[in-house]
């Protein structure tokens, strides 16, 4: 669906309650906006004036051995929901369906999964492309981070901050020097209102385009902090990559400045400083 076709309808929002689907949410226009859970995907009325779907729920066995997608997927239950009817639908893919490339990866680069999450992903979209065709927009996400101090939650900056919390120190079993690409989630949430708004269509990398190394990230949190101390224990070079985000960039702007990446992190540090006593919240969806 190109942009000139929607802009009508309701932006529907399947996985309210997520890390990225709470911080999207506050984004976008709530008289335009419903948002629901997971358990909705089969409410008869769920596209109901709807223009766009917007998914954020996820399987929790999403990329293990035990996942099964014909029955567990939400992206497919909801691409055969909606079936031949006018309706965008975005897709929140990941860098991970890519093969490695020391170079930034274009949408045009080679695919090679290298772990069950990524294949699963990659089948995923391969699966939507069938249903959906034109109307589908794949947003293939780099590292988007935030305050993620969410118990259960586990990706690289949520143990990144419980470590910090609970041993003052954040501790890497990788080289500081592996440059990755992040995203602030503020970034992250104004890109996705305007792309639910007008999808473009396609395949897009949402990213911040920009290789920061990991050591780097981790002294800004630390200096928000205000104390504590990066420990390396390996040398490891592993997992570095950095998206090509001339498309995103193209269409909506730079999503974002080595200098927006700085202070995500100092604020990342001052928050983790002011709430290090307050219990972590659950991610509920």
């Amino acid at each position: 669906m190109s942009s000139s076709q929607s802009g009508t309808g309701r932006i529907l929002i399947v996985g309210r309650n997520s890390f990225l689907a709470r911080q999207a949410l506050a984004g976008l226009p709530a008289d335009r906006v419903r948002a629901v859970g997971h358990e909705a995907i089969d409410r008869p009325d769920l596209l109901d004036d709807v223009g766009c779907v917007v998914n954020f729920a996820r399987h929790p066995l999403l990329g293990s051995e035990h996942y099964r997608p014909e029955t567990m997927d939400a992206d497919l239950r909801l691409a055969r929901r909606i079936g031949a009817a006018p309706i965008g639908y975005v897709m929140l893919s990941s860098r991970k369906v890519y093969a490695p490339d020391g170079r930034p990866l274009a949408e045009t680069a080679a695919t090679g999964p290298t772990d069950a999450y990524g294949r699963a992903k990659l089948g995923a979209e391969q699966r939507l492309q069938e249903l959906l065709g034109e109307r589908l927009t794949i947003l293939r996400l780099a590292n988007v981070f935030g305050y993620e101090r969410i118990a259960g939650r586990r990706t690289f900056l949520s143990l990144v901050l419980e470590r910090l919390a609970a041993d003052g120190e954040i501790r890497y079993e990788i080289s500081p020097f592996v440059a990755r690409d992040f995203l602030p989630i503020a970034s992250f949430a104004r890109l996705l209102a305007r792309v639910a708004q007008a999808p473009p269509g396609g395949i897009l990398n949402v990213g911040s385009g920009i290789g920061l190394p990991t050591g780097r990230l981790a002294l800004w949190i630390l200096e928000g902090y205000g104390h504590g101390r990066l420990v390396i224990t390996s040398p490891r070079e592993f997992d570095g990559f950095v998206l090509d985000v001339a498309r995103l960039t193209s269409l909506y702007g730079p999503p974002c400045s080595f200098d927006d990446l700085r202070a995500a992190g100092l604020e990342l540090g001052r928050r983790l400083a002011a709430e290090c006593r307050t219990p972590p919240r659950s991610d509920l969806d």
